[in-house]
């Protein structure tokens, strides 16, 4: 099954999260407000003064202009127009503190005066003096309540104090008296994306380009929303018109990772070089190199770059795992635990290092250290985020909450969520919240009891509804997460996302005709996605279309030929015909070409296991889960082969790993463990294949993890 980003958030652009950081943001450039008190004109001296003192700034004569300011200032101390002509040409000049600092005795002079109170509060905000801005533009917006330009401004300090529904409050009232304002859009839209809501942003990205379609800003931005709400290709589309505008490390960066994640290697390779030519240090683009080596099954090459990377950086994350991994496949257990030990400090998803750094542990006899580490990794990976792509930091922002053990992190987010619904208990915002809270720590009838709420607060909004479907699908709660796509159907007919929803929930759920059903709605430009292939690929091979499923996996590897997934997908239509000769070719056609896939070698494992080839199974199975260790697909497949070897210790090692952990997927672990418990030892059946029904129990398991987890 294709790895659909199906974890967007789509709701109303309002419903942010109220407990995140909000990244700093440099806030669009407005020019100053010209002087609009009605008094005389400066005479000639004191204008011949002040275009000196442009001269001097235009020049970069910057020390002697200020001093000049300065001078003219104190001598000018009670003429409020000379203070705010100067602030006024101060901050044209990008000096704002001496500007913020002129503006300032011009309210002192003569207070309760919008022009002052807006340049007085546009140059502090610039100034980064965000507690002053805002007080000068409260109290300009008290004077004018609607003016779009001070509450465009006071978003953005609301913005820069993480306070981004207070910002959205502002921009939505400005949006209405400048509803073509591409600034207004665009700062909208960058709230939401700050908050991890993508597709709120698109629809205010898209409207942006039209009214400024050279605004490389916002092309930028709606690149990242579509990659991150899973509209990947359409985000190459704009990265590509993006760098015909203005090419950049960033923008390259941008599209070598759509690449990448389209398992288009070569592309990405380029794209990622390209970055290299205009910044040559650029880690970011180096380690990307370096990981599609690594993938490739050019060791050689993806440690020469990972080395090369921690020279330049001893704490990039992301190179220490690789090459710890690379340590780990040459047996050089003491240089990898090394590397992983720094990598868990430094990390900000270390749960896989405590994993990998266990099993090192273990090779090294080190069994209390592995006992403690593993414990870690149990506990990191109940808050395990899901990502898009295994390494884009490039999008992440700081939680001031990472401190916190995990637990006790969803913990505070109940108690605080519940405590604000009892002050504001309309706010959909704090509702959705408190859901998400309430599924995370496994209350299910309080989530839904929120979620009615929800429902009941935003009636018949399709956002919403779609929104809480996504979030109900997240946590396997389809039947839920089905009525709610029906609902936002009904309130927006013929929504090509809405219909996707719906599909991958059918499917989820095992209901493939309705599947097909709804997929078949999706309109003919929404077909041409490759995760709506991917998706309609996965139903018709469960409807036994096996021709036509075929057919699309194959066209998706010819577009995308180093994509995992569709190799994996192929195999897997393969084994449910029975045909394991020819699933085992097109795995290796893929390892041919991604040699360090641990989902290839987890459907080699399966082929060797349904050939008789037990140690080989085995041999490729553990190394599974050393790739792959937050996957529930890994030790799961693992654990029923020990159990089916009669490795019954085995089997509760494995299970014992990661039945405290959140990668379940699903499998009832308590069950499982009852029926290890209650299972004699026996002999161990060795290297001898598995028996028909053994090998039918086997690839039914697969088979539904590929369902439940891929």
């Amino acid at each position: 099954m294709h790895p659909r980003v199906r974890g967007k958030l789509v709701l109303f652009v309002t419903l942010l999260v109220t407990i995140a950081t909000v990244a700093q943001q440099p806030p669009a450039t407005l020019q100053p407000r010209d002087p609009l008190i009605r008094q005389d004109h400066l005479d000639a001296a004191k204008e011949t003064r002040l275009n000196l003192i442009r001269s001097d700034l235009q020049n970069k004569r910057t020390a002697e202009a200020l001093r000049l300011a300065a001078r003219l200032s104190a001598e000018n101390k009670d003429d409020v127009q000379l203070h705010l002509s100067l602030g006024v040409l101060l901050a044209s000049e990008k000096q704002f503190k001496a500007a913020q600092l002129e503006f300032e005795k011009a309210d002192a002079l003569q207070p309760g005066t919008f022009e002052i109170l807006f340049n007085l509060g546009q140059a502090s905000l610039r100034n980064g003096d965000n507690p002053h801005a805002e007080l000068a533009l409260s109290r300009a917006l008290k004077l004018e309540p609607e003016s779009p330009e001070t509450l465009y401004l006071l978003a953005q300090v609301y913005s820069n104090e993480s306070r981004p529904l207070d910002a959205l409050d502002l921009l939505v009232r400005a949006n209405k008296q400048q509803p073509n304002n591409p600034n207004i859009l665009y700062l909208m839209a960058e709230i939401s994306m700050s908050q991890k809501y993508f597709e709120d942003a698109i629809p205010l990205l898209e409207k942006g380009l039209e009214i400024a379609p050279t605004r490389s800003d916002i092309r930028s931005a709606l690149g990242e929303s579509y990659f991150k709400s899973g509209k990947v290709n359409k985000s190459v589309e704009e990265f590509e018109k993006l760098i015909k505008m203005e090419p950049s490390v960033r923008t390259y960066s941008f599209l070598g990772l759509a690449h990448t994640h389209l398992g288009r290697f070569d592309e990405a390779k380029q794209d990622f070089q390209n970055g290299l030519k205009l910044e040559p240090h650029n880690t970011f683009c180096l380690f990307q190199l370096g990981y599609i080596a690594k993938l490739q099954g050019d060791a050689t090459t993806a440690e020469t770059i990972f080395l090369k990377v921690l020279r330049s950086n001893p704490d990039d994350s992301d190179a220490l795992l690789e090459l710890a991994n690379l340590r780990i496949e040459r047996k050089r257990f003491s240089e990898a635990a090394v590397l992983l030990r720094r990598y868990v400090k430094v990390s900000r998803t270390p749960a896989t290092g405590y994993y990998k750094l266990a099993m090192v542990e273990n090779s090294l006899h080190e069994t209390a250290a592995a006992q403690r580490d593993l414990a870690q990794f149990q506990a990191l990976s109940k808050d395990a985020a899901i990502a898009a792509h295994p390494y884009d930091h490039l999008f992440d922002y700081l939680d001031s909450r990472s401190k916190l053990a995990p637990t006790a992190r969803v913990q505070q987010d109940l108690a605080a969520l519940t405590e604000q619904i009892k002050l504001h208990p309309d706010q959909p915002e704090i509702l959705y919240e408190l859901a998400e809270a309430y599924l995370k720590s496994g209350k299910i009838e309080e989530a839904r009891h929120t979620i009615a709420q929800l429902d009941k607060e935003r009636a018949g909004d399709a956002r919403t509804l779609t929104g809480a479907g996504v979030l109900l699908a997240r946590y396997g709660l389809y039947d839920d997460a089905i009525q709610h796509f029906q609902a936002a159907l009904q309130a927006k007919p013929g929504s090509d996302d809405i219909n996707f929803d719906l599909a991958d929930a059918y499917f989820r759920k095992g209901r493939y005709s309705d599947a097909l059903d709804a997929a078949t709605q999706v309109s003919e430009a929404g077909q041409k996605d490759d995760a709506y292939l991917s998706l309609l690929g996965d139903i018709y091979a469960h409807v036994g279309n096996s021709a036509r499923a075929a057919e699309i996996y194959q066209s998706a590897i010819a577009r995308n030929p180093d994509n995992d997934q569709d190799y994996l997908s192929l195999a897997l239509l393969e084994f449910r015909e029975n045909n394991v000769a020819a699933a085992k070719q097109t795995l290796l056609k893929g390892q041919a070409r991604i040699p360090g896939s641990g989902k290839i070698l987890w459907g080699l494992g399966l082929a060797s296991a349904l050939e008789g080839d037990t140690p080989g199974a085995a041999r490729q199975l553990q190394r599974v889960v050393e790739l792959l260790p937050e996957w529930p697909g890994s030790y799961s497949t693992r654990g029923v082969f020990y159990y089916q070897t009669g490795q019954i210790a085995q089997a509760r090692e494995v299970l014992d790993r990661f039945k405290n952990s959140s990668v379940r997927g699903g499998l009832d672990v308590n069950r499982i463990e009852q029926v290890l418990a209650q299972t004699p030892a026996v002999a161990p059946t060795g290297d001898e294949p598995l028996s028909n029904a053994k090998k039918m129990q086997l690839l039914q398991l697969a088979l539904f993890l590929a369902d439940k987890t891929l």
